[in-house]
């Protein structure tokens, strides 16, 4: 009688009962787990069997000179190695996965993708879209999900701001700055300022320029094509500013230098300042809240009542690295890289997390407009996505986002 493709009756029935106990082992795929926390043994068995069952095959006839000389050990050593070592591919996506969704529930929502051409990094928002920089030059992006290229051979751009009653977006870069129309694409880019700057905002129809070691306030006019800038003041700035942002609510302006946070008139005299616990990375303003994104610390929470003194009143640390925040009303939305976009209820003493979105791929910032629509920037999917979103709707224990 023929032994079969795996030998004799016991081997079979030992190979059998090595799936059996591997599928046993692992954690079953009830409803309150999601399938992708044990993909761990899934890979453990299927690498097993990948690896064990063509090695026991090789090895018909062949003689081999070792401790394991059968065709059945071969076959049980390598489908063991195997499993160890899908075992150990499968934690990793587990490990990430678990990571991933540390942040929260997944929200469930509706969204527009609109693809970029280029790897965004932050954006600025203006009433009926936003302007998006990155590797590869800027990209202006309407409501309705239109792209207009800008400044596409432009290297090093390092921030933006728009002024839509002149029809202009102004790029900086180290050494200048670039101006562009901003939905007219007859009319060509042209350089603006020789000095450059690292970041841009716009405070009262006016830009706010802050470069390597100086803050200044230009007044910006243009005429026709002619676009010209006029030093309205100006005043050293040792500290480089990571960000700048102005706030309607007191009508002032605040510049994020490292762990520090000044509050400025329009007109850049300053009114007061904090020290935040550590170094942020972007600041937003809404009514008389701040929110500032520091990294590995999280997201600060700021009130502002009194411009001359704000001071930290909470902090959110439910993501492993933010890279940005906004706010509006009680919510606030916080770029978590891989981790998606969180939204956080700040409006008692602790911020609870409402939701995470999770139909992106990498999130560097997010902005919520004035009609509630949130833009978020997912850089490895090199897309905006405009999500409409509803933090009622949150996905069950089972849900099968990445």
């Amino acid at each position: 009688m023929s032994a079969g493709p795996f030998g004799s009756t016991s081997v079979r029935r030992l190979l059998a009962l090595a799936l059996a106990v591997a599928i046993l082992a692992g954690p079953t795929t009830a409803e309150a787990q999601a399938l992708k926390k044990n993909r761990r043994w899934l890979f453990a068995v299927g690498a097993a069997l990948a690896v064990g069952v063509p090695a026991y095959s090789f090895n018909e006839g062949n003689t081999i000179n070792s401790v394991c000389t059968s065709r059945q050990c071969v076959g049980i050593v390598a489908g063991i190695m195997g499993g160890a070592v899908g075992y150990l591919i499968g934690w990793e996506l587990d490990s990430r996965y678990s990571r991933r969704m540390a942040a929260g529930p997944s929200l469930e929502y509706e969204f527009q993708n609109v693809p970029l051409g280029l790897v965004p990094d932050r954006m600025a928002g203006f009433a009926g879209g936003a302007a998006v920089i990155g590797l590869g030059g800027a990209r202006v992006v309407l409501r309705d999900g239109t792209v207009l290229s800008r400044g596409s051979g432009v290297r090093g751009i390092e921030d933006s701001a728009v002024l839509p009653d002149l029809d202009l977006l102004v790029l900086s870069t180290f050494s200048n700055l670039i101006g562009f129309p901003l939905e007219d694409d007859s009319a060509q880019g042209q350089v603006v300022d020789e000095h450059g700057g690292s970041t841009l905002e716009v405070i009262d129809n006016h830009l706010a320029v802050a470069g390597a070691d100086s803050l200044r306030l230009l007044q910006v006019q243009r005429q026709d094509e002619d676009i010209s800038l006029a030093r309205i003041s100006a005043f050293e700035q040792t500290d480089f500013v990571t960000d700048i942002t102005f706030s309607d609510f007191g009508r002032v302006g605040w510049v994020l230098a490292a762990d520090r946070l000044c509050s400025f008139t329009p007109s850049l005299e300053k009114l007061g300042e904090v020290a935040l616990p550590a170094a942020g990375r972007s600041v937003r303003a809404a009514g008389r809240r701040l929110a500032v994104a520091a990294g590995t610390r999280g997201v600060f929470l700021l009130d502002a009542t009194d411009p001359r003194a704000p001071r930290v009143v909470s902090e959110y640390t439910g993501v492993r690295f933010a890279y940005a925040a906004d706010l509006a009303g009680d919510l606030l939305y916080v770029a978590a890289g891989p981790e998606g976009m969180a939204v956080v209820d700040v409006s008692g003493s602790e911020p609870r997390v409402v939701g995470v979105a999770r139909e992106v791929r990498f999130v560097t910032d997010v902005v919520v407009d004035g009609s509630g629509a949130v833009w978020i920037l997912d850089r490895d999917g090199q897309r905006l996505q405009i999500a409409e979103l509803n933090v009622e709707r949150v996905a069950g224990a089972t849900d099968p986002a990445r």
